[in-house]
């Protein structure tokens, strides 16, 4: 189970970090978007930020992660949804492929909940033990 988180944490920092890539590159096609789209690719940003945050603290093993953690996958799997269903988010995937990409993003986000909300197993302690 240990590995498994680690290799959650890894895929939420790996896709925000994608993700920041990805629109830094369209940051120039802004003023030509229509404010749905623009309100879309700030909240999606958002998901991404959460995202690597989530991750390292996933991978660190701490508390905070696993919460973050959820809301991220869930955040990542919605905005897939949500972009494959009205195309607001900019894509350069075929649209024949965006419906299933969507789902293989949703069956993913909930296979990493169901992971995470697991009990870890492992005893992690802060702060100085002893009196």
């Amino acid at each position: 189970m240990a590995i498994a988180r680690r290799l959650i944490g890894v895929w939420l920092m790996a896709d925000g970090v994608w993700t920041g890539l990805w629109f830094a590159g369209l940051i120039d096609s802004l003023g030509g978007r229509d404010a749905t789209s623009v309100l879309a690719i700030a909240g999606r940003l958002m998901a991404a930020t959460l995202s690597v945050a989530a991750g390292w603290l996933i991978s660190q093993r701490r508390p905070a992660g696993v919460p973050l953690g959820i809301a991220a996958v869930l955040q990542i799997a919605g905005f897939a949804l949500l972009s494959a269903g009205t195309g607001v988010l900019p894509s350069n995937q075929d649209p024949s492929f965006r419906w299933p990409a969507a789902w293989l993003q949703a069956a993913g986000a909930l296979a990493a909940v169901l992971v995470l909300r697991q009990p870890s197993g492992e005893n992690v302690t802060h702060g100085s033990s002893g009196p």
